[in-house]
């Protein structure tokens, strides 16, 4: 009985050990901006032809609150986000999924300005460097 005890309390430690190897190898891998990505679309209109909001990288232009919010990170739309009158593209971030950043309780989503929220995240604004800049806020 001990035996078996002391095997089974052996294999839940190995286990646990190689979930959280795992967990950290996952997000060490996505601050590097190595994870899969979003492809963008080369068309310069707003939406795809799979109805997806999509930017054209190559052309920087302004954006109205209204526009930024068609970029929300949901069913196949780009991820905009904007910070001091500047848009931003976020992609190939783990941390960001299904349009918000999961660490950030609701507060960081796409598709909106978030000039007032990012200097309250313990990153501040040193992310913003990561980013594509694609336009402006009107």
């Amino acid at each position: 009985m001990t035996k078996n005890i002391a095997i089974v309390t052996f294999v839940g430690l190995i286990l646990g050990f190689a979930m959280i190897g795992g967990a950290l190898y996952w997000l060490l891998g996505s601050m590097d901006g190595s994870s899969t990505t979003i492809t963008t679309s080369s068309s310069s209109s707003s939406s795809s032809s799979s109805g997806g909001a999509v930017v054209d990288e190559s052309v920087s232009r302004s954006y109205t609150l209204e526009e930024l919010a068609l970029y929300d990170g949901k069913d196949g739309n780009d991820c905009l986000v904007a910070v001091d009158g500047d848009v931003y593209l976020i992609e190939g971030f783990a941390l960001w999924v299904g349009g918000e950043h999961i660490t950030s309780g609701g507060r960081a989503r796409c598709g909106f300005d978030l000039t007032e929220v990012i200097d309250e995240s313990p990153h501040g604004r040193s992310k913003l460097e990561l980013l594509k800049k694609v336009g402006t806020l009107e």
